[in-house]
């Protein structure tokens, strides 16, 4: 319940048409994953657009890595100083900003891309989702109250998502003042 209340916030996009001018100007990965990798391959196959990989702690490096070693998509930019998504955005944004690139393919887990959007937004950008990873999960069963190390997980992400949106809006409001 608490997955689908954020990922029903965004949907699996639909690029957007090079002719009607509404077209990203680049990919941006946000520390990697199998899944937001191969997004990231698929998207920048089906459009050529250049790609930045975003992530601290080594997390740009890992994913130019995979996707110039193993499927040979280039990757123009990295972002590896972000110690958080705000930074995540804020620094890509520096980056895209000197290559004056506006509009960007958002690629991140779809439990995260709430934060993220909201972030990389905030920074300017114009963003169209790419979200990865959406929970498997169609309905509910009776089992699924039942403790279990799975769900435990997933409910500390999904809250981890929660509060970390709810804390970046509540730091904007105090800023404003």
């Amino acid at each position: 319940m608490l997955t689908a209340s954020l990922e029903r916030t965004v949907t699996p996009h639909v690029i957007p048409n090079v002719t009607t001018g509404t077209a990203a100007q680049a990919i941006v990965v946000l520390t990697g994953g199998d899944w937001r990798n191969m997004e990231a391959v698929r998207l920048q196959r089906e459009t050529g657009l250049p790609v930045l990989a975003s992530g601290g702690y080594g997390e740009a490096v890992a994913i130019k890595t995979q996707l110039e070693h193993n499927y040979g998509v280039p990757v123009r930019w990295m972002e590896g100083d972000s110690h958080s998504t705000e930074e995540n955005a804020l620094f890509s944004a520096r980056i895209l900003e000197g290559a004056h690139i506006q509009k960007i393919l958002l690629v991140t887990h779809a439990l995260h891309m709430p934060r993220a959007y909201k972030m990389f937004s905030d920074t300017g950008l114009e963003v169209i989702p790419a979200p990865t990873d959406f929970s498997k999960k169609v309905s509910l069963r009776w089992k699924d109250f039942w403790p279990s190390n799975e769900g435990r997980k997933t409910s500390q992400l999904a809250l981890h998502e929660i509060f970390g949106l709810a804390w970046y809006r509540l730091r904007q409001f105090f800023t404003a003042f």
